[in-house]
């Protein structure tokens, strides 16, 4: 999942993307030409209308969330750093347990592989669906 970048920008406006979100009642904080909106557990869409060609929505993942802990990244960073440790760490979990002992690691490796799955689907699903509202209220 990349940045959506809208071409007509001419349909979105800042002032009223602000309104709406006033409107429902949305965390954001406003710069001059960007909008972060805060949609919690460390999501954050940031909306970018400095350019006036186009208008760019991206999202990030803050500091304290459940896919990538104290880091800061974009949500697709986030997830390959996931499945990238999780596989690090699994093999260090094979490496110290015992040639007989294989069960505990393959047990170790399917729950944070479901773990992984399970907040990237979660961010992933709120991200698009964030991104598909301002774009669906900008249309109108």
């Amino acid at each position: 999942m990349k940045s959506i970048i809208i071409l007509n920008p001419s349909l979105m406006s800042i002032e009223t993307t602000e309104s709406l979100l006033n409107r429902f009642d949305y965390a954001y904080e406003r710069t001059s030409e960007h909008i972060e909106i805060k949609l919690g557990l460390g999501l954050r869409i940031t909306v970018d209308f400095s350019q006036p060609e186009k208008v760019i929505i991206k999202e990030e993942l803050t500091t304290w969330n459940f896919l990538t802990g104290t880091l800061d990244m974009s949500l697709n960073r986030g997830i390959i750093f996931n499945f990238i440790a999780t596989f690090v760490i699994s093999g260090l979990i094979f490496i110290g347990f015992y040639q007989q002992d294989h069960i505990t690691p393959l047990i170790m490796l399917v729950v944070f592989i479901f773990i992984v799955l399970l907040w990237s689907n979660f961010y992933l699903v709120k991200a698009e669906h964030m991104k598909q509202t301002l774009r669906r209220w900008n249309e109108n």
